[in-house]
């Protein structure tokens, strides 16, 4: 490829790449675009991938952040609820003391008349019927106090999980990191090797397409003759010739350079002459 002069010009349809020296030597060339293309979308999808992965971590991480938070806020109301059962409790304490000290009052002959009498016992009464208030209260409290308990003990299983399957991820998202970095490297030796067999001009128009088309400098060429990248109807003459891989076209519409992707490119061969015909040919050079 020492000699080639490549330039663009119309043709049917298509653009093509001329003053090639042998269609298999154009094969080759193409066979090579195709593996560059294929090792640079395979880089730039385990580019994208490795720079996701903190992101991935982080969307590992939430459902350990939601199953943490439910576990806190459950924790807190079973606290509270702890914290209101004692506060009842002493408050219950209180009323006892009330009760046993208005009872302490008959007993010691502290009421005199009866009118004081029936002041006692409407105290004691009322007394009574608060100490009532508070037990139900209580009652209420303590059912609700065990309640909670399950709910923190289920809401803590389900954060340790949450936790253990958090970490496994993680472990796994981040030692997929070595693995990544060998294979980038890797694609990137095979590219330096590609891009040293690729036509310095061809090279330089692959480039350029690549940068202009999101990575999609080559396209396919279906059964149907459509382009795969535009899905645009190719011209049967440039299909032809697509198909033939004896010299490189490019996309009216897309501008991409096309491969055929119905089967695998031929190349297609000189027919030789018969062994008859060129017995023919040398007995008439020698009668000449």
């Amino acid at each position: 490829f020492e000699a080639w002069r490549a330039h663009h010009v119309a043709s049917d349809g298509g653009r093509k790449f001329h003053d090639v020296p042998d269609c298999s030597s154009m094969k080759e060339q193409l066979e090579r675009l195709i593996a560059l293309q294929e090792a640079d979308l395979r880089l730039e999808e385990l580019a994208e991938r490795k720079r996701r992965i903190p992101e991935m971590v982080e969307a590992a991480r939430q459902p350990l952040q939601a199953a943490q938070a439910l576990r806190d806020s459950t924790k807190q109301a079973f606290e509270t609820t702890g914290k209101e059962r004692k506060s009842c409790e002493q408050e219950l304490a209180v009323q006892e003391q009330v009760i046993s000290k208005l009872q302490d009052r008959t007993t010691k002959g502290e009421i005199k008349t009866n009118r004081e009498y029936q002041a006692h016992l409407l105290e004691v009464e009322l007394t009574k019927k608060k100490r009532g208030e508070i037990e139900e209260q209580l009652l209420v409290l303590m059912d609700a106090g065990d309640a909670k308990k399950k709910d923190l003990a289920q809401a803590e299983a389900a954060a340790k999980e949450a936790d253990q399957r958090f970490n496994a991820e993680k472990t796994a998202l981040e030692s997929s990191v070595g693995a990544l970095d060998e294979e980038l490297a890797g694609l990137r030796q095979k590219r330096e090797a590609l891009m040293a067999t690729v036509e310095p001009s061809l090279l330089r128009s692959y480039e350029k397409l690549k940068s202009s088309k999101k990575g999609q400098a080559l396209a396919g060429v279906n059964k149907d003759g459509s382009c795969m990248s535009c899905r645009l109807q190719v011209q049967p003459q440039v299909v032809a010739e697509v198909k033939r891989a004896t010299s490189i076209l490019t996309c009216s519409y897309c501008n991409r350079i096309l491969y055929w992707a119905g089967d695998p490119v031929q190349i297609v061969a000189i027919p030789e002459k018969p062994v008859e015909l060129l017995e023919v040919e040398e007995a008439a050079e020698t009668t000449e």
